[in-house]
């Protein structure tokens, strides 16, 4: 930077003194307004007497960027003994130089008009700030130097608006494809902040997504305070697009760009068939990725084998089959006739047997009688027992009772005595009380 003390304020850029930077600027706006004079289906190419000046164009436009920064750097260290909060909120370079030269000195800001220039919460984060901040008012020396700064750097500023123009109207000759993919002016942008085609064809899909990027300010109610934003986001096929399938189409659109600037470092399809085909497949893509799922359908089943399976012969499973296969028997068993009541079978019961049935035969009466005998002899055998448990209790405690209860009869009156000790092994014939027996009285 250049300034001379002892003669006031000068130029503070060197660039805006450079003469070759004034031909060049020159050229570039007398052929800004030319429309080159390219045959049909013919390219730009390095023998081109017009494709120098593109190269340089391109490499200039990064020259010019980085001169604005360095008068926004000389800018800031002056302002910052006035207003050192502003930087953190406005982070754009050429907005901070605008914002600045309105303030100048002035100490009331709700008086400086900012709604041209940046959003609602920027404005009124700047007007909070600056009721609250430490700074003083700068000297008159100090904000004549900031002010010829800010001058100059507008006027960088259009001399880069100028050679993107000149360029936005060379892309259709230089790169035909990557202009009918993302449109001329983006093209030139992207091509001159990649540093020409030919970088821009050797990048990755990954690095053409931060090509250009700046932080951008977010204030309000944002989870971050910076966002970082290349120059492919400004594309009309990303912007369309709604936010929960921005991240696809900002993917797409990048590995596509990669593709048309191959294309067009080659010099193939001139006409730019290729970057129109690639568009056209962008928007298809995220208009299938937009469609709703589709309805969950209901499958049919499967129509049934009705021809007969092959079935296993042989000697080997013959016997199986007689071994474990149901017999006659069983068959005639399990045929049960409705209606009938079941009735017990004493002789079935083994074999887990219900009621048979034989060729429909009801079951035959003696079971009938069989079961009554057997019932009866349950009956008599419990009695047996009562009266033994009421002859063998304790008589001593008081508590005893000649009644004895039976499931047939009741309660029945036993007599306690009738239980008789039975005799011991030899007693009935060798017992000194036995007399003779008559033989023949007992037979008769």
């Amino acid at each position: 930077h250049g300034e001379n003390e002892g003669m006031g304020v000068t130029s503070i850029s060197q660039m805006l003194k450079n003469e070759e930077f004034q031909k060049l600027m020159d050229e570039v706006r007398e052929r800004k307004d030319e429309q080159p004079a390219l045959e049909l289906g013919k390219q730009l190419s390095e023998e081109d007497t017009e494709y120098p000046l593109i190269t340089r164009c391109n490499s200039l436009v990064g020259e010019i960027d980085e001169e604005m920064l360095n008068i926004h750097r000389f800018v800031r260290d002056i302002y910052a003994k006035k207003f050192p909060e502003l930087e953190s909120i406005v982070v754009n370079p050429l907005d901070y130089l605008q914002v600045v030269q309105r303030i100048g000195n002035t100490k009331d800001l709700t008086t400086v008009d900012f709604s041209d220039l940046l959003p609602n919460t920027a404005v009124m984060a700047i007007t909070v700030t600056a009721s609250m901040t430490t700074g003083t008012t700068l000297p008159t020396l100090e904000l004549e130097k900031v002010t010829v700064a800010c001058d100059e750097a507008f006027s960088l500023n259009d001399c880069k608006r100028d050679v993107l123009l000149y360029l936005e109207s060379r892309m259709s000759g230089l790169a035909p494809n990557l202009s009918a993919l993302l449109g001329a002016a983006l093209a030139a942008r992207l091509i001159t902040a990649a540093g020409g085609l030919l970088n821009l064809a050797r990048m990755p899909a990954q690095n053409i997504m931060l090509v250009g990027s700046q932080k951008k300010a977010l204030l309000g109610m944002s989870m971050s305070s910076y966002h970082t934003q290349g120059i492919i986001m400004m594309s009309d096929l990303i912007l369309i697009t709604p936010m929960q399938f921005r991240n696809r189409a900002v993917k797409l659109v990048a590995g596509k760009c990669g593709l048309a600037a191959r294309v067009d470092s080659f010099h193939e399809s001139p006409l730019g068939q290729v970057g129109t085909q690639l568009r056209e497949k962008i928007l298809q893509s995220l208009t299938k990725a937009q469609e709703p799922a589709p309805a969950r359908q209901k499958k049919a089943l499967p129509p049934p084998e009705d021809r007969p399976r092959a079935k296993r012969g042989g000697k080997r499973h013959r016997r199986i089959k007689e071994k474990y296969g149901q017999t006659e028997f069983r068959k005639l068993v399990n045929r049960v006739k409705f209606g009938l009541d079941p009735e017990d079978n004493i002789y079935t019961e083994e074999w887990g047997l219900g009621v048979p049935f034989f060729e429909g035969k009801p079951p035959p009466l003696r079971n009938a009688r069989v079961s009554k005998e057997r019932q009866m002899q349950q009956q008599i055998k419990a009695q047996k027992r009562q009266r033994t448990a009421a002859a063998a209790a304790n008589r001593d405690s008081g508590l005893s009772s000649s009644l004895a209860f039976t499931p047939v009869q009741g309660i029945e009156l036993a007599n306690p005595n009738a239980a008789r000790k039975a005799p011991e092994v030899g007693e009935k014939y060798f017992s000194n009380s036995a007399g003779f027996v008559n033989l023949r009285a007992v037979q008769g």
